[in-house]
């Protein structure tokens, strides 16, 4: 499944996991279409084109501020515990 929404230019985009309890040791890698967003630390990343882009450090939420149209298209997450795998998708449309 994917979830869609439509966003006006400037907007903050929260991406959730719907993870409640994310531990220490639980893995998470974070994409726009097949791209790896990089996150040298959980403030945000180094790259420019990532600097409004930011992990919830307890849910590991996506927070993307002052959103840009060419951060449009398909984020996907994929999350790895100790006790499953979790993969969701959003498909944003930056207006």
């Amino acid at each position: 499944d994917v979830e869609s929404l439509s966003v006006m230019e400037g907007d903050t985009v929260t991406l959730h996991t719907k993870m409640t309890n994310m531990q220490r040791d639980d893995q998470i890698l974070w994409k726009l279409e097949d791209q790896v967003i990089p996150f040298a630390h959980l403030n945000g990343p180094d790259d420019a084109k990532w600097r409004n882009i930011r992990l919830n450090d307890t849910t590991r939420d996506l927070v993307i501020s002052n959103i840009q149209s060419d951060q449009s298209g398909v984020y996907k997450v994929e999350i790895n515990t100790i006790s499953m795998v979790l993969h969701r998708k959003f498909h944003i449309a930056v207006g």
